[in-house]
């Protein structure tokens, strides 16, 4: 079978994981503005660049990041119209859409013999995968064939394992980190392999149960599109809020360092401060399309990574160079 991309191959936090999907994205954001700081200020120090009295900063922060600034804030808009297009709706919108997803719980309530299933992510996607290993350790394929029976086997160590690690998350992104690799999908089509391969052979309570555990694995792949929909619109609004915070702030900034040059070629503050001030006075203005870049990178890293549903997945991602 494919392997959908995977981001590490072991279960440590990688650096490419965590700065492309578990990382703070504010600590990702303060990471860049100071890379991006440090590495002026090393270019400065050796001459390559200068922002002192006789460079071109002034007339840089006048007009060219002035209209940077002003674009982001568009960004922002656009944004934000994104975010309520999703959460705007008719009243009959509304009701299908509540539903779809009344009628999703109940399905998986009625196969996990339970009255009502949790409403945090973490605990309803362990309500499944729990389901899942009890009613596939409950079954004896073994008997009929040896193939069956490694099937049942290494369904059962998966949910189990997948029980375990998904309690273990904190927060929605942890928790779809969890389901983003082609496990699922792949014993969605072993599972239909062995019921429909020896569907003679099974008992109509081992085909049903065959068809219960069918039936679940597909609502991982309902569940993991439903909590990437919820993380990724989390992800844009705090992203449009932090924008306007560090647009706001960058703005200011920028007016502020342009008028720290006088009109002549002379400024108010002494020479040796001016680079110091400019340089730090440039990773405030760039805060915003730091924190652009990081929550791109985690939104951009969820698209990609849960592109499929059920068993079709895209070909491993193969590096180049």
């Amino acid at each position: 079978m494919l392997d959908e991309p995977t981001l590490d191959d072991d279960d440590g936090v990688s650096v490419s994981r965590w700065l492309l999907l578990s990382g703070n994205r504010l600590v990702v954001t303060a990471g860049i503005v100071v890379a991006f700081v440090a590495i002026l200020a090393a270019l400065t120090a050796l001459g390559v660049i200068s922002v002192g009295l006789s460079s071109a900063t002034r007339t840089l922060l006048a007009s060219g990041i002035t209209s940077g600034l002003l674009t982001l804030i568009t960004v922002t808009l656009s944004i934000n119209q994104l975010i309520l297009s999703r959460l705007f709706g008719s009243p009959n919108e509304l009701s299908d859409r509540l539903d779809g997803t009344v009628n999703f719980r109940r399905n998986v309530e009625r196969i996990a013999g339970t009255s009502t299933s949790p409403t945090d992510p973490r605990e309803f996607l362990a309500l499944i995968t729990e389901t899942i290993h009890d009613q596939v350790t409950d079954l004896d394929l073994s008997s009929v064939d040896e193939e069956a029976g490694d099937y049942q086997s290494a369904l059962a160590s998966y949910s189990g394992s997948l029980t375990d690690s998904v309690r273990d998350q904190d927060d929605t992104i942890g928790v779809l980190s969890k389901i983003m690799g082609a496990e699922y999908a792949e014993y969605m089509e072993a599972t239909r392999y062995v019921k429909n391969e020896f569907e003679d052979e099974f008992s109509e309570g081992t085909v049903s149960e065959l068809e219960d555990v069918l039936e679940l694995l597909e609502s991982i792949a309902i569940a993991r599109q439903f909590f990437k929909t919820l993380a990724i619109q989390q992800d844009l609004a705090r992203l449009s809020r932090f924008i306007a915070y560090t647009g706001l702030s960058a703005f200011v900034t920028t007016i502020a360092l342009t008028l720290l040059y006088k009109s002549s070629s002379g400024a108010y503050v002494q020479p040796e401060t001016l680079t110091a001030v400019v340089l730090l006075g440039f990773g405030v203005i760039i805060s915003p399309l730091a924190v652009l870049i990081a929550y791109i990178l985690r939104v951009a890293t969820i698209a990609f990574y849960t592109v499929s549903v059920g068993p079709f997945v895209p070909p491993k991602e193969k590096s180049e160079g």
